[in-house]
């Protein structure tokens, strides 16, 4: 099963054969292509980006095979100007030093960002040392100046970025051991806590305690874990409501305790996967279903909580029991997401 995917601020595709058939697949939906830039040059080495998945007859994936070079050859950013979008999303298929490098002018232009991580070799490039002339610690800062306000991983693309932050010392900074200091978590530890909001399956596997670990570089952090469920885990500022409400009390992993006016505590919630008749068709692209559903509810002033996580569940599924990479049929839940963010 194919698929050709694409991820940046303004996509650069050479006029190949596949070229031509995701430019004319996207003109044929009505989606604007003016942001594409076409490398006519036949001589050029780059090709346009390829996806091949192979699956199991129970439908999960057995072996990917990429080729993104495309990405990693370009040595500039291309942008448009005048834009000014709510959300960005970066996947890690650049090199280090561009996704940084995109994330930073994302931040510019006062947009969020949305990372991506892909794949557990690529998903730690954030934290990874490159050949771009500057630090990454000026880009992948701890909060507030963090550069990413939401990622996607899957377990195991989680403990790649968990592993790469740790390997080069990302969790020995100062300011790191401010911001955990400032969630107030026991001396004596939260695994309580930890297996009483996921299970003790979770906590043994280390899951709840990289996304705190993670948490002061990446605020909120949406762990995709297949039949288990969705696990966010997400720093609260001091006012937000989450801290005062009855109903909301049994998601907090820890509260503020030594006086921070910058952080509330620490939000931990696992959502059930949800259950669905029928068989699944391919779970490729069902991780791209979800973040891309999710920012769209996010751009259109939508709170991320069970109400928009379950829309973007639900696209998931469509895509899971789809034939194409992505579902055809998500337009349906365009109408659910204007309502939440009506609510």
């Amino acid at each position: 099963m194919n698929k050709t995917q694409f991820s940046s601020p303004k996509l650069t595709i050479p006029y190949h054969r596949a070229g031509k058939t995701v430019l004319s697949a996207l003109e044929s939906k009505g989606l604007d292509t003016a942001g594409i830039e076409v490398i006519s040059d036949v001589n050029s080495k780059v090709r346009t980006a390829q996806y091949v998945a192979i699956n199991d007859v129970k439908k999960d994936l057995v072996l990917a095979m990429a080729d993104m070079s495309l990405f990693a050859t370009r040595d500039h950013l291309l942008s448009r100007s005048g834009l000014s979008p709510k959300w960005s999303v970066v996947d890690a298929n650049w090199s280090p030093g561009v996704t940084r490098n995109i994330m930073s002018s994302a931040r510019n232009m006062k947009s969020k960002v949305a990372f991506e991580p892909v794949s557990v070799p690529k998903s730690g490039r954030i934290f990874e040392p490159s050949s771009e002339p500057f630090d990454p610690r000026q880009v992948v800062q701890c909060f507030p100046q963090h550069k990413i306000d939401l990622a996607t991983p899957n377990q195991h693309e989680l403990a790649a970025m968990h592993a790469s932050a740790h390997k080069y010392e990302f969790f020995e900074t100062d300011r790191w051991w401010q911001v955990i200091d400032s969630f107030g978590v026991p001396s004596s530890g939260a695994r309580d806590r930890f297996v009483a909001l996921t299970n003790r399956k979770m906590a043994d596997e280390g899951i709840p305690l990289q996304t705190i670990q993670l948490l002061p570089y990446v605020p909120t952090i949406l762990t995709k874990l297949g039949a288990e469920g969705v696990l966010l885990t997400e720093l609260l500022m001091p006012d937000d409501p989450r801290l005062t409400d009855p109903d909301t009390a049994r998601y907090i992993l820890c509260r503020t305790s030594n006086g921070s006016t910058e952080i509330g505590g620490v939000y931990m919630r696992l959502f059930p996967a949800m259950k669905f008749s029928g068989d699944a068709v391919s779970v490729n692209g069902v991780g791209d279903t979800f973040l891309g559903i999710l920012v769209a509810g996010l751009a259109k002033g939508s709170k991320l909580d069970e109400n928009l996580i379950n829309i973007a569940q639900q696209g998931a599924v469509m895509t899971l029991q789809s034939k194409d990479a992505v579902s055809p049929r998500l337009a349906e839940l365009a109408k659910g997401l204007d309502e939440l963010a009506e609510a």
